[in-house]
């Protein structure tokens, strides 16, 4: 493998190590400024503890219910089976059903919650619930959510007036009174076994709140789930701001519920009833006709009883009349069941056919899935919730459960029909055989078939209203509560956690900004960022300098930035091995680099060390190195290449022993072309003849190209780079001049080594003056900071 491709591949792997994040520079920026990280764990911890103090506290309230299985709910399953209520009760509705709107909504209203009492307090306001007096709203007329200042003033009377009409005066009112008040008409009723005292004078909000949001609001906060599969035990959940009051809504809640499964199985009942007693009202017109006549026939005629002939043909057409008897209760009911689903009446009321006698397992079980839909679509249909997506699939799905159910009566009637039938023609058999029999027998077995018919039916309507009327009696609800309401632990606040978050926070927000700071900086930082970024020996960094004198190793000699040259100089040396003559060319990308500053302080560490030096300033379009050591720009670089001066008329003596200059003399039309002329490689050996180092200090590579045609007489480059200031992408151009042979014997430096603030520098003068496009101009020096060029 050639020397060039090891270069690259080494070039390649730093560059993607350039890529990583810094995690010491952010440890070290955390050190230095530990002030901003305690300041963050200040504020963050007295938000947590600000939350802790002021947020609503929210506590759980629990309570359980168990629903029983129907043999459990009536001591009269012990005299009959009643068949009046479903055996199978569907479970999965009970959760929906606790939720419903209707139900919730009537547990509000009558718990009045749609009146509340609020206190102000200094940053709060919460609801003050349990007071010893309470509002009933008789009538609405005021808008939702107005709100009366109420203050209550001895154990007599009590104050109103409004929360946000000023002008309106207070006024006084007895309690237990009704009143009107800006719209409102209610009474304020005072408990009879609490005190007054301990409200006296304290001013209450007093606000008429929306039932509906009221509604909703418990609606979503009121959680219910099955104990475990199978049980038939309901857990309650709700959580609040006040366990008295979430207390209370338990409470009714249950009792409603309660009452809602009660008042269901009495309102079957009282509809079976209802229908049986519509069928009696028939049959007892029909059987008091056929009792008159029976006995009309009895007075009219000697026979009195049927001979054994007769008797006998009528005992044979007594069970096949009673099985004519069942059918026409089947008639009769589905005639009602039809009827029934098409008014749209309640359906969850509708009498299952097993209450009077029509035990088909198909009808009833369309006739119990029919309900089930029926109180799942009454929980979604509540006030504004019609276009609800399982309303109208519940809708969908009723209207086919009704076609089903149509189906199937048109099928038992089918079958009625056809048992109907046969029994029509055995009965005319035995009335063929009763043909023979003498008249008056004929019409006395007539008379006493109608009879025992419509008795038979008759009896057999009384016991199913007597079965419903005892259902009815000795009905109960089937929910029981298992655990009463009970307040639970806070839940929230949760104080410990507020608090570790108000740790975390405090400690992550300003790591997060140093680590993003770190990620989107893209200026060198330290010698790691250069390591990162390229294979380059590094021979040197060279501290902040901020002095009006650029000379700074011979202005302060024993100063750091002064040792720092010196170590450059070792560095230096120890690259360029045991060469007696050496011409080195210190560059940089782009101006403000400090690559001049570099330049005059690195010739004068050598210039100390007993080395004649010499400084070529070859920035023949902007000269201005001649100033730092106070001489003149009348002959210099420029005059050279022109052969307008020989070597010895451009050497300037400094002030510093050992050290002479060349400047860039005054401005030629065509630098460039000046430095491709054999006269500057005459140069360089004129030099070398006399001096043991000279130094080019060169334009910035990124503005002109002159250190690409200085670079092949060169035996060093020192590229000057600076930290916060230079860009990490020049890096990346630093390496292609070193594996394209563009430079050689490359070294880099960090200048302004500042490691007191985030973005390390001052603001220095940056106005090099060079541009990409066209243009010249001259930078200017601030007071006060450092001169890099």
């Amino acid at each position: 493998m050639s020397n060039e491709e090891s270069i690259s591949r080494a070039l390649t792997h730093a560059k993607q190590d350039a890529v990583k994040i810094d995690f010491k520079r952010i440890i070290y920026r955390i050190l230095r400024y530990w002030y901003l990280v305690a300041g963050s764990l200040v504020i963050s911890l007295s938000v947590a503890f600000l939350k802790n103090r002021y947020a609503v506290k929210i506590f759980p309230v629990t309570a359980s219910v168990i629903i029983r299985e129907k043999e459990e709910t009536s001591g009269a399953e012990l005299l009959y089976s009643n068949s009046l209520v479903d055996p199978y009760r569907n479970y999965l509705n009970e959760p929906y059903i606790i939720r419903s709107y209707p139900l919730i909504g009537k547990v509000i209203e009558d718990l009045n919650f749609e009146v509340a009492f609020y206190q102000e307090g200094n940053i709060k306001t919460s609801e003050a619930y349990g007071l010893p007096v309470k509002v009933r709203l008789l009538a609405r007329n005021g808008s939702y959510g107005a709100s009366l200042v109420f203050k209550a003033i001895d154990e007599r009377v009590y104050s109103i007036k409004s929360a946000t009409d000023k002008v309106t005066e207070e006024k006084l009112f007895n309690y237990n009174d009704s009143i009107e008040f800006l719209g409102h008409h209610f009474v304020v009723l005072k408990e009879p076994t609490q005190s007054i005292q301990r409200i006296k004078g304290v001013p209450y909000l007093l606000t008429f709140l929306n039932p509906l949001s009221v509604t909703g609001s418990y609606v979503n906060r009121l959680n219910v789930d099955w104990a475990e599969e199978g049980a038939g035990i309901l857990n309650l959940t709700i959580n609040g701001p006040n366990p008295e009051k979430e207390i209370d809504f338990m409470n009714g809640l249950i009792n409603t519920y309660q009452k809602y499964d009660l008042e269901k199985k009495n309102q079957i009942a009282e509809r079976t009833i209802q229908f049986i007693k519509n069928q009696l009202d028939q049959i007892s017109d029909s059987l008091r006709i056929f009792e008159d006549q029976l006995q009309q026939f009895k007075l009219s005629n000697s026979a009195n009883k049927l001979d054994d002939e007769a008797k006998r043909l009528f005992d044979k057409l007594t069970p096949l009349e009673a099985q004519k008897t069942e059918l026409i209760i089947h008639s009769n009911y589905f005639d009602y069941l039809i009827k029934y689903i098409n008014t749209g009446k309640n359906l969850d009321l509708i009498i299952l056919p097993s209450a009077v006698g029509v035990n088909d397992g198909i009808l009833t079980g369309i006739v119990n899935k029919m309900i089930d839909i029926q109180l799942e679509l009454k929980l979604f249909m509540g006030k504004g919730r019609d276009d609800n997506p399982l309303v109208l699939s519940g809708m969908k799905r009723l209207n086919e459960i009704k076609s089903n159910l149509v189906e199937s009566v048109n099928t038992l009637r089918m079958t009625d029909k056809f048992k109907s039938e046969l029994l029509e023609r055995q009965i005319k058999e035995i009335e063929k055989q009763l043909g023979h029999l003498p008249a008056a027998q004929r019409q006395f077995v007539s008379i006493q078939r109608n009879y025992s018919l419509l008795e038979s039916l008759y009896v057999f309507m009384m016991q199913k209203m007597s079965e419903a009327g005892i259902s009815r009696a000795s009905n109960i609800s089937d929910i029981v509560m298992v655990n009463p309401p009970m307040k639970g632990g806070l839940i929230s606040p949760n104080t410990r956690q507020n608090t570790l978050f108000g740790w975390l926070a405090g400690l992550a927000i300003p790591i997060l900004f140093f680590a993003l700071m770190e990620f989107v900086n893209q200026k060198i930082q330290s010698k790691e960022d250069i390591d990162r970024a390229t294979s380059i020996p590094f021979i040197g960094g060279i501290g902040h300098y901020n002095q009006k004198e650029n000379l700074a190793v011979n202005y302060m000699p024993k100063s750091a930035v002064a040792e720092s040259f010196r170590a450059v100089r070792s560095n230096l040396n120890y690259f360029t091995g045991s060469q007696l003559k050496r011409v080195f060319m210190v560059s940089s990308s782009i101006s403000g680099e400090g690559k001049t500053f570099s330049t005059i302080n690195l010739a004068t560490v050598f210039a100390m060390s007993g080395r004649k030096t010499l400084i070529i300033g070859a920035d023949m379009r902007k000269p201005k190195i001649y100033s730092d050591f106070n001489l003149d720009n009348l002959k210099g670089l420029s005059g050279y290449l022109s052969q307008l001066n020989t070597f010895s008329e451009i050497i300037q003596h400094t002030s510093i022993e050992n050290l002479d200059l060349i400047s860039g003399g005054p401005v030629p039309p065509n630098p460039s072309e000046l430095l491709l002329t054999e006269h500057f490689e005459n140069l360089i050996k004129e030099a070398l003849a006399v001096y043991d180092y000279v130094l080019v200090d060169t334009p910035p590579l990124a503005v002109v190209t002159d250190a690409f045609v200085i670079a092949k007489y060169v035996d060093h480059t020192i590229f000057v780079v600076r930290q916060n200031y230079t860009p990490k992408a020049f890096l990346n151009d630093i390496n292609e001049y070193y594996v394209s042979g563009k430079l050689k014997n490359i070294s880099i430096v960090l200048n302004d080594i500042y490691k007191s603030g985030f973005g390390y520098g001052y603001g220095y003068g940056y106005g090099y003056g060079y541009s990409y496009g066209y243009g010249y101009g001259y930078g200017k020096k601030k007071n006060g900071d450092g001169y890099y060029s």
